[in-house]
């Protein structure tokens, strides 16, 4: 009997917050999953851009960012890159519960339910949750359903009453509400019959130095909620954001490191900086069907290996060509694996962002590295990830060994990468896309 398979990608989730000594969060149900199977601790992302994540998971291939495709959307599914074919040929089922811009990108067409997506302004607090289980109640083993909550996504929406929460509260609080959800999905399932694999498509700023907000009383709370139904939504979110802008500012005023500063500045400055750890590091947890309990690994792996893993699991095989992506089931039972060169791109590669450039960037174990995607001598960034973890000390112009050698990976992958094939999206679609992206922030 093939075993079902669970692909939860909560959107924008941090990696410490879930797991290590930074964790913050409260999220009992996702600990108890990593103690039942075998969590990465240093897993890392392709991009900060969603539909180029979930592209780069279901085809387990890097994406070419050398300016090349900039302005160009190619549906995220391809029957002739995807892995997700693969299941299908085998005999899975295939649901998902997805946001409107990436359904939008292709998606809509390879799911076998009609109901795949949900607006911007869904979530755990008006019904998507419900949403989710009740699909859970009516899907055909064996399947593979892929959901991908986005309440940690800005503005981290809360309920009207916790509207004083600041982003980093907000942010806890949400995850807490996704961990309610896994648990409630974990009683309508079985996990010797299920392979769960939990990650996230890209990190947040989010700053774990702002603390919590004096405890306010309900009459002010009472009065501010008034105050709020009385403004018009579009100017209640520029306010907001005035209001988030002024307090970054001044909590930057008071601190000296350069990471900090990266997570308290101003959101519209954050296509500039989107190849640190705080954007590419991910979680990611193997568990369930055929996965034994192991400890954390720290090995370097990257969301690209997430489907050639599932499919060795499963004993599928690969018959898809010039995939990057390679199974961790050598980890999953405790053996030697080397890492690889990680290749990033920054979503400007292909969105039209003004005044943003794109960025292309080489990650290994040891250092992180980062420049423009068409001009190799701006904005040139090397870490030593050992000694500055935190990435605060930009040492490229000391390491001009380490940036030969990056180059010299970003040049073999260019070449090893093909572009992907997929079918271009026509002006409709683009446009609605892009609607969407802009409530989200992108644009």
């Amino acid at each position: 009997m093939k075993p079902n398979i669970l692909l939860i990608v909560i959107d924008s989730l941090r990696a410490d917050r879930i797991f290590g000594k930074q964790k913050t969060a409260s999220s009992p149900f996702i600990d108890s999953l990593i103690k039942k199977g075998v969590y990465f601790s240093n897993a890392i992302t392709t991009s900060q851009y969603s539909s180029q994540v979930m592209q780069s998971i279901f085809t387990a291939r890097f994406l070419l960012g050398d300016g090349t495709t900039k302005k160009r959307y190619t549906k995220i599914h391809s029957t002739s890159t995807s892995l997700l074919s693969l299941l299908k040929k085998y005999g899975y089922n295939t649901y998902a519960i997805i946001q409107d811009s990436l359904s939008a990108q292709g998606l809509k067409e390879t799911f076998d339910n009609e109901d795949i997506s949900f607006k911007s302004e869904d979530n755990l607090y008006n019904g998507l949750g419900e949403r989710i289980l009740k699909k859970l109640d009516c899907i055909t083993s064996p399947w593979f359903y892929y959901i991908h909550p986005e309440d940690l996504h800005t503005p981290c929406v809360v309920p009207e009453e916790l509207g004083h929460l600041k982003l980093t509260e907000r942010y806890d609080r949400n995850i807490f509400e996704i961990d309610s959800l896994i648990g409630r999905i974990l009683k309508k399932i079985n996990l010797d019959e299920t392979i769960i694999v939990l990650t996230s498509d890209h990190g947040e700023y989010i700053s774990s130095m702002q603390g919590a907000l004096k405890e306010s009383t309900n009459i002010k709370i009472s009065i501010k909620n008034s105050i709020k139904k009385l403004i018009p939504r579009t100017m209640l979110t520029k306010l907001h954001d005035k209001k988030r802008t002024l307090d970054g500012k001044i909590s930057a005023s008071k601190t000296n490191k350069p990471h900090e500063k990266r997570i308290l500045a101003d959101r519209r400055q954050w296509q500039n900086k989107v190849l640190f750890d705080d954007i590419v590091h991910v979680p990611l947890l193997f568990t369930g069907h055929g996965i034994n309990s192991m400890p954390s690994t720290s090995q370097q792996v990257s969301n690209i290996d997430i489907f050639p893993t599932i499919l060795e699991l499963i004993g599928i095989p690969i018959t898809i060509q010039n995939i990057q992506g390679r199974s961790l089931v050598p980890l999953l039972r405790g053996k030697e694996f080397n890492s690889i060169p990680i290749y990033m791109t920054s979503s400007a590669i292909i969105l039209d962002l003004p005044n943003k450039d794109p960025l292309v960037g080489i990650r290994t174990p040891n250092f992180k590295y980062f420049r423009n995607a068409d001009d190799p001598k701006k904005d040139v960034h090397l870490y030593d990830l050992n000694n500055d973890p935190l990435e605060d000390n930009n040492i490229a112009n000391e390491r001009s060994d380490i940036i030969k050698e990056m180059e010299s990976n970003i040049e073999k992958i260019k070449k090893d990468v093909l572009p992907l094939d997929g079918e271009e999206l026509d002006e409709k679609e683009i446009r609605k896309i892009e609607h969407e992206l802009k409530k989200l922030g992108y644009m």
